[in-house]
């Protein structure tokens, strides 16, 4: 139980300490930057875009937060995620192909992309898919920027590549 209430504040502090593109002003400063507002990036979210629920580690919780930068052109390796993650795109558009019937058993597993969705700048964030293989990639014309925090556990790794 104090280990669900430590992620479940985690998550909270991240969220609340945040901001959200404003959807009424999309006007840049004087540096450039797209304007921000306060608001909230994910509420009472329990199922990732693929529509599987949400499931807390069984382990010893660990959290890593990540911020990603990938220039256009930019094309992950085949690879999943053990465990789930929040994730929030700051910039740029996100493309995740998904292999939503390949087996997790054995690396050397065909893959063939059955589903495919984007994630934009100034969309509310999601919860990353876990346990099923996808690559990712940039195919806008500008930087990707996103961050990832992945609920884990101590001492395993965040994901596994093909």
């Amino acid at each position: 139980m104090k280990t669900k209430l430590s992620i479940a504040f985690t998550i909270l502090f991240m969220t609340s300490s945040c901001v959200t593109k404003s959807s009424n002003d999309n006007s840049e400063n004087e540096n450039g930057l797209v304007a921000f507002e306060n608001g909230d990036l994910m509420t009472a979210i329990s199922v990732d875009p693929m529509g599987n629920e949400f499931q807390y580690p069984t382990g010893d919780a660990a959290i890593t937060s990540q911020v990603k930068v990938w220039k256009p052109g930019f094309q992950s390796p085949w690879h999943y995620h053990p465990y789930t993650g929040v994730a929030y795109v700051l910039q740029g558009e996100l493309t995740v192909n998904f292999d939503t019937e390949a087996s997790l058993e054995g690396n050397a597993v065909e893959k063939t992309v059955n589903a495919t969705q984007t994630f934009k700048a100034g969309d509310k964030a999601f919860l990353g898919v876990s346990n099923t293989w996808h690559y990712s990639e940039n195919l806008g014309n500008e930087d990707l920027i996103f961050m990832v925090t992945w609920l884990g556990e101590k001492g395993e790794s965040i994901a596994v590549l093909e």
